[in-house]
């Protein structure tokens, strides 16, 4: 009889450690995906099982004309929600996306006054991403030398280098102005000039 009790004890026991779980944690599910635009490369995107407590790395990868926007979702948790590459820590079943958005493009229209021309990106009319710095170089023609930049010229490094750069955070209409270059000459005084001149 003492060891049918002996044997029901360690049976229990053994159950009783099973029912606590074998490796003692409370597992959650992350459920992730994305908007057009990206991807979510870290993890990943589908649904992933984590122990409580777990931090996992995030990271939301954009697409070519397209910007990280935020997470949405159960954001309760996430580190930061306007950061491509952030964490979230799992203390429950969460559920969260990465949004993308459209990145916002400017035109940026060159011209040139007589004298010269934009030879560097060229003139016309040119589109780039929001934030894109743009190289400039305006090249004299003989006879003639680079004034300045004029028109929407807030963002241009230095308006009176023929060689610098604009940084596109709107729509930008910019001339490259030249002017007449007369070399200094050695010459005699005038009065020199004008006795030469009567004789």
């Amino acid at each position: 009889m003492a060891k049918v009790c002996i044997f029901l004890i360690t049976v229990a026991l053994i159950a009783g450690m099973a029912g606590c779980g074998g490796d003692g944690g409370v597992e959650y599910d992350l459920t992730i995906n994305s908007t057009a635009g990206g991807a979510v490369t870290t993890p990943g995107e589908g649904t992933f099982t984590y122990d409580e407590g777990t931090v996992v790395n995030l990271t939301a990868e954009a697409e070519w004309g397209y910007e990280f926007a935020n997470w949405t979702g159960d954001m309760g948790t996430i580190a930061d929600v306007n950061n491509a590459t952030t964490t979230i820590t799992m203390d429950d079943d969460y559920f969260i996306a990465a949004k993308f958005a459209v990145e916002p493009q400017y035109i940026l229209i060159i011209t040139s006054t007589e004298g010269g021309e934009v030879t560097k990106p060229g003139e016309g009319i040119f589109s780039y991403d929001e934030g894109t710095v743009v190289d400039l170089v305006a090249t004299p023609d003989d006879g003639y030398r680079f004034a300045n930049w004029t028109g929407d010229v807030g963002t241009i490094a230095d308006v009176n280098a023929a060689a610098t750069a604009i940084t596109m955070n709107g729509d930008y209409f910019i001339t490259a102005n030249f002017a007449q270059y007369f070399p200094m000459v050695a010459t005699d005084s005038w009065m020199d000039i004008l006795l030469q001149t009567t004789n």
